[in-house]
């Protein structure tokens, strides 16, 4: 093990690889929101509503939900290398599509595009990164790699604001996929699928975990699909994701049409607040390993119950400076969990089986996208305020802290 210990510095090659995908994954969130910051121009432009600007979103996640089981199976079968470098090819070309639409049907179909690529991401970055950490680094691991979420929408939603409001909205689709595929091709010619490849000792840490996958007589979908406490696990992450990818979304809008915000100003401010998310990724992994013994279950709900409150709170009429510190707050919470969650696939099912778990529970974020986005603009447009809207992703968080008391953490493979 002491061998295997040397492999994780900065400039390891499992460092390289963490920081390889922890570039492109992020490069991948600029170019999903892209998107939120410019709902006000497209509207005044093409004439679409709030609940058709939600709609637009939701076609992204209809085709990222469908795939998320396709892309988990495929990064198990063929490697994530070759999945996360199609998937950037595909999340380019939807980008691009949605740059030139002039109606709301090639929005629909660039958004279409866009989510079928992401859905080859998170999947696949997380198998990347179980296959280079050992177990008991495992959290600390994704927790430093979920960086990416909170630096990629922070650049991507500040970015695509910029030139939104000097270039046009058009640019804020065209500028990022041309970074994407800078990345993709760095990623391409210098990450291998796992340390076998390097030449390096592969993990044992999993082995009895491995042999009881392999010696189930049932296929491998089926022990995903089986496994009771990532239906658990799963549910939870539902309730996570629409709170957070509503709010990812609805407040630069809320910025702008709240507090009289120009674009560029209420992207400055939501990419501001979203940055402390970049210290509690790796600092909830860390505490996770090191101070709770690998469960991720106590962090988790308090970060569920934290979350609940804040958006609560902001659906209390409130001046802007409150606001910002209650944004800052949910910035924290809307990145937490997710390390906690994204864990469990891994932790269950070992690494032979990582991205197919995942890809079963990123079916059910996906879901979560598609129904918060228009439900949220249609909440919006009905009561003509954000008070409401920011009430109900309280609902739904306190629901998912609830449904945490469900997971259980003790043989978890065994509870079938």
């Amino acid at each position: 093990m002491r061998a295997h210990l040397k492999q994780f510095g900065l400039k390891s090659p499992a460092g390289i690889v963490l920081f390889l995908t922890w570039l492109l994954f992020g490069m991948y969130y600029v170019n999903r929101f892209n998107y939120s910051p410019m709902i006000p121009l497209l509207r005044a432009d093409l004439g679409i509503s709030n609940t058709q600007a939600g709609w637009l979103m939701a076609q992204f996640f209809i085709s990222y939900t469908i795939f998320q089981l396709p892309a988990g199976f495929l990064g198990d079968r063929f490697g994530p290398r070759k999945t996360l470098t199609w998937g950037a090819v595909i999340s380019i070309a939807g980008n691009l599509i949605f740059s030139q639409a002039t109606s709301f049907g090639i929005l629909s179909l660039g958004q279409l595009a866009n989510g079928l690529g992401q859905s080859m991401g998170w999947t696949s970055s997380l198998k990347l990164i179980v296959s280079w950490f050992p177990r008991s680094r495992r959290a600390t691991a994704i927790g430093l790699f979920a960086t990416c979420v909170t630096a990629g929408s922070s650049v991507g939603i500040r970015l695509s604001g910029w030139l939104g409001d000097h270039l046009g909205w058009r640019s804020s689709f065209i500028i990022p996929p041309v970074l994407l595929a800078i990345v993709a091709v760095l990623f391409w010619m210098m990450v291998k699928d796992n340390p076998g490849e390097k030449g390096l000792p592969e993990f044992d840490d999993e082995i009895l975990l491995e042999r009881q996958i392999e010696n189930d007589p049932r296929s491998r979908l089926s022990l995903v699909l089986s496994n009771r406490i990532l239906w658990s696990v799963a549910l939870v992450y539902f309730c996570f994701v629409y709170v957070q990818f509503g709010c990812l979304v609805w407040i630069p809008s809320f910025l702008t049409e709240g507090y009289a915000m120009s674009v560029d100003r209420a992207s400055t401010l939501t990419a501001l607040v979203l940055l402390p998310g970049v210290f509690a990724s790796p600092l909830a992994g860390f505490l996770s390993d090191h101070y709770f013994g690998g469960r991720r279950k106590p962090l988790l709900l308090t970060g569920m119950f934290i979350l609940a409150l804040s958006t609560f709170l902001l659906s209390r009429e409130v001046s802007i400076s409150l606001a910002a510190g209650l944004l800052a707050i949910v910035g924290l919470m809307i990145i937490m969990p997710d390390v906690l969650l994204a864990a469990y696939p891994s932790d269950i099912l070992s690494r032979k089986l990582s991205a197919t778990g995942m890809g079963f529970l990123t079916t059910f974020t996906s879901i979560a996208g598609i129904i918060t986005t228009p439900l949220s603009g249609k909440i919006i447009d009905i009561f003509d305020s954000y008070i409401a809207v920011f009430f109900s992703f309280a609902v739904v968080a306190l629901a998912g802290a609830l449904l945490t008391l469900r997971i259980r953490e003790s043989n978890i493979f065994a509870d079938r």
